[in-house]
């Protein structure tokens, strides 16, 4: 099935954000930096502006997770 859309994940553990600012409670889109690959062609390093929440109910869209580590030094 062919669609129009673009899935990122995150692999490994190690490929994951820690500490992005306040992104885990006040943001509803991120920036997103990840290697684009397309069947086996790599285009490398991409931008993707991606939706987090649904800005209405404030929820996590589908396949979505974000937290809190606690404080950020140098904020």
């Amino acid at each position: 099935m062919t669609t129009d859309e673009i899935v990122i994940n995150t692999p490994t553990i190690t490929a994951t954000k820690y500490w992005p600012g306040d992104i885990g409670t006040f943001t509803s889109h991120a920036a997103v930096f990840a290697n684009l690959i397309v069947g086996k062609k790599n285009y490398g390093f991409q931008a993707f502006l991606v939706p987090l929440r649904d800005i209405e109910t404030w929820k996590h869209l589908p396949g979505v997770k974000t937290g809190q580590l606690g404080p950020k030094i140098g904020y």
